[in-house]
């Protein structure tokens, strides 16, 4: 589980930099809310990452079998 913890740190971090943090330089777009944002697209992928997986498994009642 430990695992798992830093590996979202990890990644959590990197779309921080990605996205950039103002620190290092001038900013290029308005922000509204920049502490925010590698949350809210950490989020977006989560939110994907559900869709995707409802869809691939809309095929199949609760127990596993396929539907006609």
């Amino acid at each position: 589980m430990l695992k798992h913890y830093y590996r979202l740190v990890y990644w959590k971090r990197r779309i921080g930099r990605a996205l950039g943090s103002g620190r290092r330089g001038p900013r290029r777009r308005p922000r509204l809310a920049p502490h925010l944002q590698p949350f809210l697209v950490f989020g977006a992928l989560v939110a994907i990452a559900v869709v995707a997986s409802a869809l691939a498994g809309a095929g199949y009642d609760d127990f596993g079998a396929a539907r006609p």
